[in-house]
């Protein structure tokens, strides 16, 4: 009995963990900055011209066919339908680059919030560029190329007037060296809208429609 009690006497006593207070286990609260939402008359603000950038690529079609009508003959004018629906589709595969440049400069704008020379969005929006031309060299390189078959594709056989055909396939061909260019401007307008610039894409499309 009296070894048990002695043993019992040279147990060490457990030490009990301190007790940590909340701010040092969550942190210190972080001040919220309140975000307000836009009103309707400001989202028409922006909204309203915006429907005119993303009416570029029909309006500048539109223009052309007008073009043709008045100082071409009824072989450009027949042969401008089917070369127009070839490229114009095939332009609505890289829109999703715009759908992205648009989302990515407008968060990049977000993180520069405060800084003078805008790094992030600077990078983006050359990212974006880039990008654009290597992919609208490859469709526009795919469009000279299968011209010919694109076409007998969508006009659905071969009875059109070989006049007509060669004109439309050298239309597309034409329409295919400038898809570099037309990626870049689409890159750039979807970025301007990213950054809530909706002037200079109207004034691009001003300036298209002249040229």
């Amino acid at each position: 009995t009296d070894g048990a009690l002695l043993s019992s006497s040279q147990t060490p006593e457990l030490e009990l963990p301190d007790i940590l207070t909340a701010a040092s286990v969550v942190g210190e609260p972080i001040a919220i900055t309140k975000i307000h939402p836009p009103t309707v008359s400001k989202i028409l603000k922006f909204a309203i011209p915006a429907i005119g950038v993303w009416l570029c690529n029909p309006l500048l079609s539109l223009i052309d066919t007008s073009a043709v009508g008045l100082f071409s003959g009824t072989i450009q004018q027949a042969a401008l339908n089917p070369a127009v629906a070839v490229t114009d589709y095939a332009a609505l595969l890289i829109a999703f680059m715009y759908t992205g440049a648009t989302n990515l400069v407008a968060a990049a704008q977000e993180a520069d919030r405060g800084t003078a020379k805008k790094p992030k969005t600077t990078k983006v929006l050359i990212g974006s560029m880039q990008l654009s031309t290597y992919v609208g060299a490859g469709l526009g390189a795919f469009l000279f190329v299968l011209a010919r078959p694109l076409l007998k594709t969508i006009i659905g056989n071969d009875s059109i007037s070989p006049a007509v055909f060669d004109a439309a396939m050298k239309y597309v061909r034409i329409r295919a060296l400038g898809m570099p260019a037309a990626a870049i401007i689409g890159s750039t307008q979807a970025a301007c809208l990213g950054m809530q610039d909706i002037r200079s894409p109207l004034y691009v499309l001003v300036a298209a429609a002249l040229v």
